[in-house]
């Protein structure tokens, strides 16, 4: 079934590498006998609180631009992705008149989403809702209050303030600007919060998290604060460079329940990291892509050797993300992603591998490998559109911010595999060390605010099965 399933992956690697690379040409060659147009003016409408350049800095054509009328509609087209991926607007719509002259008008119509969320929450802490699921505990979830303001001043930047209480307690307050200069090529980003834990996760066991609550103090704290640089080079790529301060305090007995939980016995850490990322991100909606292509890649230095109970770490990441349209109603993609660790022997707390957040195999939504190194392939052989886009109107709201909503409903056949190389915990979790392979069927509902439900049921090469709900796109 192994090798059956790598032929699967590769072949389709291949052969959507092959199309997505190929079909550029064809559309260049086909527009060679069209007729240019000159772009006359690009009307912006709806931008009630967005600034003009925010939305001019996503636009891949300009006013006086002489283009084919094909790659024109390209530009138009990949334009309008590029608006939908500010995250600022629910709708966009482009559209072009042209006259017998040769000339074009744009007008861009807008629709703004709602920035501003004073609104109460509640969540599960488990690693996703189906682990929740199985104990049902409602012990085990936070609830509290964000207030977001999203696009502040216009200008896409982000203010957030958190606070959490419940399982995971925490106060932070989080700020992003993404332009400081006139070129709109240069941001920065901040961010402080203290988390504090009466029952935390000390060690692995069967490749399931073994948790040590004291319900009469906390027995974990942690502070973090971090400052981030960031350049945006054209439109699609995109540079970080990230420093970052952490203090952990545990009581006694963590350390005592697991010696590897920090680098030494000692029951606090702090550390010094600084990480640099590239991300070429070409895809045509990010929070759930049919169509472009995603690369990435990270190095991240953990400890700088300034500090007491420091450990020393040295990771790189990296990730390829393909999808591609072999039809209106026919998708399929591919992502494979690894990360590499050094030598050094990570304290617990600083391990994870597969098993978080989309990092995932499926069919092993239950357990966690964690290790220094990692591989995972993830696919999506079919992927059907059930029922095509489809903006329902709800009467009793009159904002258009909340009363359109756009429903996509897929079905998707998938295939992953993944392996975690785990150099110090290995002992009594079986799934370390060796090829994992997973497979399933699903039904995936896409709607406004990025909103993604996906309903999968998923098999695993140790012969389980099962209905797991996720709540975002599997890669």
């Amino acid at each position: 079934m192994k090798k059956e399933l790598w032929l699967t992956v590769i072949q389709l690697y291949t052969l959507a590498f092959l199309c997505l690379f190929s079909a550029p040409a064809f559309s260049q060659q086909d527009s060679l006998s069209e007729v240019n147009y000159i772009v006359n003016r690009i009307i912006v409408t709806g931008n009630k609180t967005t600034k003009l350049h925010i939305v001019e800095r996503e636009l891949i054509f300009h006013t006086g631009d002489t283009l084919p009328s094909v790659i024109l509609e390209n530009a138009i087209a990949r334009s309008k992705e590029n608006l939908l991926n500010t995250g600022l607007f629910n709708f966009v719509e482009i559209n072009r008149y042209s006259d017998q002259a040769g000339k074009s008008d744009v007008h861009i119509s807008l629709s703004e989403r709602w920035y501003l969320w004073p609104f109460p929450f509640f969540e599960v802490v488990d690693r996703n809702f189906n682990e929740w699921w199985l104990t049902r505990d409602f012990t085990r979830t936070n609830y509290g209050l964000y207030l977001t303001r999203e696009n502040f001043r216009g200008r896409s930047e982000s203010l957030k303030f958190q606070v959490r209480l419940g399982y995971s307690q925490r106060l932070g307050v989080f700020y992003n600007i993404p332009y400081i200069n006139k070129q709109q090529n240069l941001g920065v980003a901040f961010g402080a919060f203290y988390t504090r834990n009466r029952e935390i996760a000390y060690k692995t066991e069967g490749n399931k998290l073994v948790f040590y609550k004291d319900p009469n103090q906390f027995i974990r704290k942690d502070w973090t604060a971090y400052g981030r640089i960031t350049r945006r080079s054209g439109i699609y790529d995109f540079y970080s460079f990230t420093a970052d301060y952490r203090r952990i305090n545990v009581i006694d007995t963590v350390v005592t329940l697991n010696e590897g939980y920090f680098i030494n016995k000692a029951p606090m850490q702090q550390q010094l990291s600084i990480g640099w990322s590239y991300r070429h991100d070409k895809r045509d909606y990010k929070p759930y892509p049919l169509k472009g292509y995603l690369f990435d890649f990270e190095v991240a230095k953990t400890g700088l050797g300034f500090l007491k109970n420091e450990p020393e770490l040295l990771a790189l990441a990296s990730q390829l993300s393909i999808y591609h349209q072999w039809s209106p109603r026919w998708n399929s993609s591919i992502s494979i992603k690894g990360k590499i660790s050094g030598t050094s022997l990570s304290p617990f707390i600083n391990m994870r591998a597969l098993g978080y957040g989309t990092d995932a195999v499926r069919g092993y939504e239950y357990y966690v490998i964690n290790g220094n190194n990692f591989f995972i392939a993830r696919s999506t052989l079919i992927k059907y559109t059930i029922f095509p886009t489809h903006i329902y109107i709800i009467p009793f709201f009159r904002s258009e911010k909340f009363n359109k909503v756009p429903s996509t409903i897929y079905f998707s056949l998938a295939a992953d595999a993944g392996y975690v190389r785990d150099r110090q915990f290995s002992e009594g979790n079986p799934l370390s060390n060796h090829w994992l392979a997973g497979y399933g069927a699903g039904i995936d509902y896409v709607t406004y605010y990025d909103l993604v439900f996906r309903f999968e049921y998923s098999f695993n090469h140790l012969g389980e099965h099962g209905f797991f709900l996720n709540f975002a796109a599997p890669f």
